[in-house]
């Protein structure tokens, strides 16, 4: 006769199951579903994959990009873009910007993604956005309804170029 094995978490519980990994005896409710079979909570933890692994260094690196991008996109947008364009050639280049902005941040980091650089990015847009502004009203009196649209939609393309 087999001897009874019982689950190491839960040493009350048989179990026939053991992890495809460890060997460990797991019960139904240690278990965990894997491609290769079932493993322990410990073998079957998921990991971050390295393009999600956002340390602080690369992080320092996205905000340093982000506010040189930031910085000089806003100027650029407010002192030579909006006196330029209008309407929806307008709300086109800043859609272009954000794309720019993610990309910027895209090439600090090593192309790394993920919520930390998705923030860093619609912050670098809304920078850029207020700098534009404040030089669109003071000098050229643009429209805030325009300047709104343009900035939410900057936004969503450099987050989701980060997704």
């Amino acid at each position: 006769m087999s001897e009874t094995i019982y689950c190491e978490k839960h040493p009350d519980t048989p179990t026939n199951l053991r992890c495809s990994r460890c060997e460990k005896p797991v019960c139904p409710q240690c278990l965990v579903h894997a491609a290769v079979g079932i493993r322990c909570q410990d073998c079957g933890k998921a990991t971050v994959l390295p393009t999600y692994n956002v340390s602080a260094s690369f992080l320092m690196r996205a905000i340093l990009a982000g506010l040189a991008v930031g910085l000089g996109g806003g100027l650029v947008l407010g002192l030579i873009m909006r006196p330029l364009l209008f309407g929806f050639l307008y709300l086109a280049a800043l859609g272009g910007f954000g794309y720019l902005a993610s990309e910027a941040i895209g090439l600090a980091t090593g192309r790394k993604r993920g919520r930390r650089l998705q923030f860093v990015a619609g912050a670098t847009v809304v920078l850029a956005s207020v700098i534009s502004a404040v030089i669109s009203f003071a000098f050229i009196g643009g429209s805030p309804v325009i300047d709104l649209f343009g900035a939410a939609l900057a936004v969503y393309v450099a987050v989701v170029r980060l997704r």
